[in-house]
């Protein structure tokens, strides 16, 4: 692996590089009882002082991770290793390619120019300037608001917002069936603890999101995949799975899908939503890339069903700021009280501080330039790939729209393909995570805002020396 001696901006210097030195414990390049960088050495590679080092490496003597040895330097202590391989159970040395594999690297401090797997966009592509105004503004109002529960269902003014953009998008509701969330995640268990119990079938795409399997099969529901195309799921294979399984839920997003940025074709939308009736079943839609989608409309189930059969979520997330973590969950009449229901047993609300803060933003002109500005920049993205594939073998797929991903075909069995470029210090997302069965895969998909020329140039030549 290629290692980097970047620091989290964060933090403290002191707590930076204690928790640099952490984590290559944790990732096992340093073992037990094997002696770490010399300060002099470290204060050298991370460009930092003597000082800064000796106070991180004392902080973690003082929390037992690390030993000091006088007259000999310090040395990873034997059972804080232990402990952690027994509780994390995981090792860079053999990794097992999956979801909680991914994710756990794609929140390391692996940099966005070596993470062509990544799934959301690059700070610097979503960062707002009036980010930090609409966190003064909303904090100089924060005694109105900060000691009260608030609305459960969210913060008013947003979900007004949020109503007349749905309209405008041609999906009519109104203010009283919006909720926010903690993002699309919380909106996807609350429908499936909804609607599904333990044992019960759901459906999703194949290939589709990885997280969305992930966290269903964790709440015991049994997963079925439908193969997607540039014009949907297929229509003859999803009638034999209801025939098969009774699916009560199927999880899609219609709009610049994950993995492909594919859409949904008008055809195809209204045999699904003839599916959907016939057999009494509901529609989750994630809408999660709705502001990367330039002025035109783009198809949605919604738009067609008004929400009778169709639960619609979006979040902020990818255009605003990952750490706000706001979304909204549009739901059927009928089941509105239940759903809240479900969102005050679990966490009562959600913070009204990021709420506010994303509707300051959302209604200033600004955001509205910084979204034409990063689909801009997807679009240009998109087009270098289209270049770029070719000069190395391989084919940017047709019907691929201006989202953040492209499912490339490579050929070969991308599972290994993973653990040999993690083994570079790339960090690359194989096709395999996105069948709920893990099936072997030769796709990969690719972020076009993180994929460098320079991974393009390793891939190319990987792919040459690995010819079957």
């Amino acid at each position: 692996m290629v290692d980097t001696y970047i620091l989290n901006p964060n933090l403290t210097k002191t707590d930076a590089v204690a928790e640099w030195l952490q984590q290559r414990i944790n990732w096992q390049i340093y073992l037990p009882n094997q002696r770490v960088p010399s300060v002099r050495k470290l204060a050298k590679l991370l460009d930092i002082s003597c000082f800064t080092v000796v106070q991180a490496y004392e902080q973690l003597v003082a929390t037992n991770v690390l030993t000091a040895k006088p007259s000999s330097g310090y040395y990873v202590n034997v059972m804080t290793s232990l402990n952690h391989q027994n509780n994390e159970k995981i090792t860079d040395k053999s990794p097992v390619i999956d979801t909680r594999w991914l994710v756990q690297h794609m929140f390391s401090d692996i940099p966005s120019e070596r993470s062509p797997g990544a799934g959301v966009l690059p700070s610097d592509w979503v960062r707002n300037d009036k980010m930090e105004w609409a966190i003064r503004q909303v904090t100089q109002q924060a005694d109105d608001f900060i000691y009260d529960y608030g609305d459960i269902q969210g913060y008013k003014p947003l979900r007004q917002q949020f109503v007349q953009h749905l309209n405008v998008l041609g999906m009519h509701t109104h203010l009283d069936n919006v909720i926010t969330t903690s993002g699309v995640s919380q909106a996807v268990t609350m429908v499936a603890q909804l609607l599904t119990q333990a044992g019960d079938t759901v459906l999703v795409d194949g290939p589709g999101w990885y997280w969305l399997t992930s966290c269903l099969q964790q709440q015991g529901l049994k997963v079925v995949a439908v193969e997607r195309d540039h014009q949907g799921p297929n229509i003859e294979q999803m009638k034999k799975i209801f025939a098969a399984y009774r699916p009560k839920l199927y999880l899609t997003n219609s709009v610049l899908h994950n993995p492909t940025s594919y859409y949904l074709h008008p055809a195809r939308a209204y045999q699904v939503l003839n599916l959907i009736h016939e057999h009494g079943a509901y529609i989750f839609e994630d809408d999660l890339y709705a502001a990367l989608v330039p002025e035109e409309q783009a198809l949605r189930y919604a738009t067609l069903d008004q929400f009778e059969r169709v639960f619609y979520a979006t979040s902020f997330s990818k255009s605003m700021a990952s750490g706000w973590r706001v979304g909204m969950l549009v739901c059927p009449d009928k089941y509105i009280d239940d759903v809240l229901s479900i969102k005050t047993l679990s966490n009562m609300n959600t913070p009204e501080f990021g709420e506010r803060v994303i509707h300051r933003l959302w209604t200033q002109g600004e955001y509205r330039r910084q979204l034409k500005k990063v689909q801009q920049q997807l679009y240009s993205a998109h087009q270098k790939m289209r270049e770029a594939l070719p000069k190395i073998g391989l084919v940017y797929p047709e019907h691929t729209q201006s989202g953040i991903f492209v499912w490339v075909d490579t050929g070969q069995d991308t599972r290994q393909l993973a653990l040999d470029a993690y083994k570079e210090g790339w960090l690359v997302a194989p096709g395999q995570l996105f069948y709920p069965d893990a099936r072997t895969s030769t796709h990969l998909r690719l972020n076009v805002s993180t994929t460098s020329n320079e991974f393009l140039t390793w891939l190319g030549e990987y792919l040459d020396n690995n010819i079957n």
